[in-house]
């Protein structure tokens, strides 16, 4: 007998007896039929409520997620545990959304930036960082190295002699290459080659990456880092120009205030385009301060501009008669280098050649310059040098008598002399999400495992659609120091100096330097990694105390900082004021530095003197001393590190300042 069979029997005298029971007790078995159904309808209900609410649970990434702003779930709501540890009723990790960047909440214990969101955050911020130090850096180069790296000729930066510039003779012409720029010229782009603000695309590239992810699987941390390195590197370049050489109505001749005034009207009639700084809300901020370090006014740019070619156009007028007026008995070497010094050949300058026609207005700058020094400036050959300022090949004597054969030749050249400018041009690329040919458009090699994967029907990836790109704008737009504790201002952190290292650089300082120099640079060293960069602050009073500098504030500078600081000018004046007791008139700007002091050569620098640029990214630095390479170790407050720091710089800016004795 099969098993069926045996278990049928079985079940046969149960089917019978309740037949009996059915047929005996006919109202007890409706009763009891009818509870059955009761019980079951409600075990229904509440099954069915149950899944209802774990469905709608479910959907809250759906399109209703976008279109709510109040759907970016609160930080804190689920217990970040390990899986053994957690409660019954506790995820291991909060639950993710299109619209938010996951990673934070992954491994965080208490401190966003443990997390692996965190992590991959600061890298991306410190690699940032540390590609604009190495382009600001560039620009402390000389113009004879930027030349060779662009591969220009060396006619391209030559100028007039310079008795002030180390190395030049007025007997050889090949060694009148212009020491330093005179101005830097930063410029940003997006991806569809529209100048813009300078700008930090961070938090496209994490939105973007962390969407992307959100519809794969978030988890993936390295495919997560794979994706946003990519992005990176791809969407970030720069490039190096130098100008034409030119001429002012001279120069050589100016004291510390005198070059001061000429720097804030050269920057008051800066070209349009000349310096891309901060946004209007920074520069706003900044002047409220008295700190704008490059403020500019459109308005009276325009204004002070036509004025300007008004009067070019008359002096070059009376340059012209008073040319012809001149012997006409000139070397060939003087007609030569009248060629050189203001071409700005697009053969020869590679990069030049582009950005020229980029900034047709500087071009015509600087053509005008060109016709002017022509004429009212005296001709670059030796020969037409006073004779008494040639001086042999090689120098003899003590440095204080070089200093003053220096000042003798200084004075015999003409009241209008100009040694010759060059400018350089940096043009930046930094390609965001929202750009036309932005993120989104770049071919990633680490996505194209995916491709196949995402063709299938199941797949919840159908590319950069309307759905995907709200949620980028979303996650990118929010407040990412409100929500998720991560800003520029938390990943910019410097140690100080311990007190081993602070006598270390002070027994370097040569012994007969003076006590109030000493003062300068001890307070300087100890103020090391105390201090958060932040635009435009200055120090309220003296020392640390009660400057509250690290504290959170309510409004960040144009780059997102949001503890309190200073900027380099601010580190200077308060360094001075707190050291040696000397407020420097509360200087609010490098331009306002220019004019405090005694001018001084870069081979005179001793520690505590200034070095000034500016102009671009204006900057000023402390010196410290000279390495055994032969480079320039500086304190300064240090804006891509955040902090004030202790750094080998090049820094061959236009203005050396001694203020101490």
């Amino acid at each position: 007998m099969s098993k069926s069979r045996k278990k049928k029997g079985k079940w046969k005298p149960a089917i019978e007896k309740a037949k009996l029971f059915l047929k005996s007790k006919r109202k007890e078995s409706f009763l009891l039929f009818f509870l059955s159904l009761f019980v079951i309808l409600c075990l229904s209900i509440v099954y069915a409520q149950k899944m209802h609410d774990r469905q709608n649970a479910l959907n809250k990434s759906s399109d209703s997620l976008l279109k709510n702003s109040s759907s970016v779930t609160e930080k804190g709501k689920w217990t970040n545990t390990l899986h053994t540890d957690r409660k019954e009723d506790e995820f291991l990790n909060p639950r993710p959304f299109i619209d938010r960047y996951n990673l934070v909440d992954i491994r965080q214990d208490g401190n966003p930036l443990d997390s692996v969101g965190g992590r991959i955050y600061q890298e991306l911020m410190e690699r940032e960082s540390a590609d604009l130090a190495k382009i600001y850096d560039s620009t402390g180069d000389t113009p004879e190295h930027t030349a060779k790296l662009l591969g220009l000729k060396r006619s391209a930066i030559l100028g007039r002699y310079n008795p002030q510039a180390a190395g030049q003779s007025p007997d050889q012409k090949n060694s009148w290459a212009i020491p330093y720029f005179k101005n830097i010229h930063y410029r940003y782009y997006n991806g569809d080659g529209k100048e813009i603000q300078e700008s930090s695309n961070v938090k496209d590239i994490l939105a973007m990456a962390s969407v992307y992810t959100y519809q794969h699987n978030y988890l993936d941390e390295e495919r997560f880092r794979a994706i946003v390195n990519e992005l990176y590197t791809k969407s970030h370049s720069y490039s190096l120009s130098i100008g034409p050489v030119y001429y002012d109505q001279g120069c050589i001749h100016k004291d510390a205030k005198e070059e001061m005034l000429a720097e804030e009207a050269a920057n008051t009639a800066a070209p349009v385009g000349g310096e891309t700084k901060a946004s209007e809300e920074s520069r706003a901020e900044s002047a409220s301060e008295k700190s704008s370090e490059t403020a500019t006014d459109s308005k009276a740019n325009q204004n002070t501009n036509a004025t300007k070619e008004n009067k070019q156009a008359q002096e070059s007028k009376q340059a012209q008669e008073s040319k012809q007026a001149q012997e006409s008995k000139q070397t060939q070497e003087t007609k030569s280098n009248q060629e050189n010094s203001p071409k700005s050949s697009a053969g020869e300058r590679g990069e030049s050649s582009s950005e020229s026609k980029a900034q047709p207005e500087q071009t015509e700058k600087f053509s005008e310059n060109k016709e002017n020094s022509a004429s009212q400036n005296t001709e670059l050959s030796a020969s037409n040098l006073p004779k008494e300022s040639k001086v042999p090949k090689e120098t003899t004597g003590t440095k204080a008598e070089q200093k003053a054969n220096s000042i003798q030749e200084q004075k015999k050249l003409p009241k209008n002399y100009c040694p010759g400018h060059v400018d350089l041009t940096i043009k930046i690329t930094v390609i965001g999400f929202d750009d036309e040919n932005g993120l989104r458009n770049i071919q990633l090699d680490s996505m194209k495992d995916l491709e196949e994967q995402d063709q299938k029907p199941g797949s919840r990836w159908h590319g950069w659609d309307d759905y995907t790109i709200a949620a980028v704008k979303r996650l990118k737009e929010q407040d990412w120091f409100k929500d998720y504790g991560l800003s520029i201002s938390s990943v910019e952190k410097k140690s100080p100096l311990t007190e081993e290292e602070i006598s270390a650089y002070m027994k370097d300082l040569p012994e007969d330097l003076s006590e109030e120099r000493k003062a300068l640079i001890h307070f300087a060293l100890s103020s090391v990694g105390k201090v958060p960069y932040f635009y435009g602050g200055k120090a309220g009073v003296k020392g640390l105390e009660g400057n509250h500098f690290g504290a959170t504030i309510s409004s960040s500078d144009y780059k997102g900082r949001n503890r309190k600081g200073l900027d380099c000018s601010g580190f200077v004046q308060w360094a001075y004021w707190s050291s040696v007791d000397r407020s420097l008139d509360f200087a609010s700007s490098t331009q306002e530095l220019i004019g405090k002091g005694q001018k001084i050569k870069r081979s005179e620098l001793k520690a505590g003197d200034l070095i000034i640029q500016p102009s671009g990214e204006s900057h000023v630095v402390v010196f410290i001393k000279w390495t055994k390479e032969g480079k320039m170790l500086a304190v300064h407050e240090n804006g891509t590190a955040g902090n004030i720091s202790v750094d080998e710089v090049q820094a061959n800016y236009p203005y050396y300042r001694s203020i101490l004795p």
